[in-house]
């Protein structure tokens, strides 16, 4: 299919010769990253956006692939003229910044919280708090599945912000989970070359630490960095330290 990206909600900021192109988690909105952009835009322009069926950006009512995300993607960062560009990806996007990995030539890629490629340690009926939001206990739930421990105690209005962000971004759950369904996570899985950082919470139950010792394992030219007090909504839990982490690896790198 053709991703119509006159129709995709799209937010830049900054300047500079290099650009960070960011690509969401699961069905969440593009101010998951709101924490970690400033930090980002001291390095570079920031080129952030809703995915199609989700937030602001209207669904096209067929499942689309990766590759075709990625593909969108590319075309929208070029559309700006982005010189040396970084793809992060979180969760979800950690997939779909995978591809672009391996299909375009990119300077660098940042994996956040890459998951699929192992069963989850979180239990399946907290899992289901991202999509369904009418179940008792939801704040808990939720939490408990995708955030490090006692993360509402010790920062309670971040966790007010984070948890009426997930529930208040529309989501079409067709085109979110088709995407994986169409794109195998064998098909990406380590499949790339260019220089990559591996970003993830130490208390992440669902891309836990088998997927980024595996990546870790598979790509030569890997970092690996675990995030303290993360799971794994780690961009939005620890987004200034996320960023932190990013520009770090960039000097080091050179990139």
């Amino acid at each position: 299919m053709t991703i119509d990206l006159n129709a995709i909600h799209t937010l830049i900021e900054g300047d500079g010769e290099r650009s960070f192109l960011l690509l969401n988690g699961a069905g969440q909105s593009l101010r998951t990253w709101d924490h970690a952009v400033p930090g980002l835009l001291s390095a570079g322009r920031v080129i952030r956006f809703d995915v199609p069926g989700v937030g602001k950006s209207p669904s096209p009512g067929a499942p689309y692939s990766f590759e075709e995300l990625g593909q969108a993607a590319m075309e929208l960062a070029g559309r700006h003229g982005v010189g040396d560009l970084v793809a992060i990806g979180h969760a979800w996007g950690a997939r779909a910044a995978q591809v672009i990995a391996r299909d375009f030539d990119v300077a660098g890629v940042v994996v956040g919280s890459g998951g699929g490629k192992f069963p989850p340690l979180a239990e399946p009926e907290d899992m289901r708090s991202l999509y369904v939001l009418d179940v008792d206990d939801w704040s808990r739930r939720f939490e408990r599945a995708y955030c490090a421990l006692d993360f509402s105690a010790r920062h309670p209005e971040l966790a007010d912000w984070l948890f009426r962000l997930v529930r208040e971004t529309p989501v079409d759950r067709s085109v979110v989970t088709g995407a994986m369904e169409r794109s195998p996570v064998d098909s990406y899985w380590g499949k790339f070359e260019c220089p990559t950082l591996l970003l993830y919470g130490a208390d992440d139950l669902v891309g836990h630490s088998q997927h980024a010792e595996d990546l870790h394992r598979l790509l030569p030219d890997s970092t690996l960095v675990y995030i303290e007090q993360a799971g794994h909504f780690v961009v939005a839990e620890q987004g200034e330290r996320f960023a932190a982490e990013v520009l770090r690896w960039i000097d080091e790198r050179g990139l």
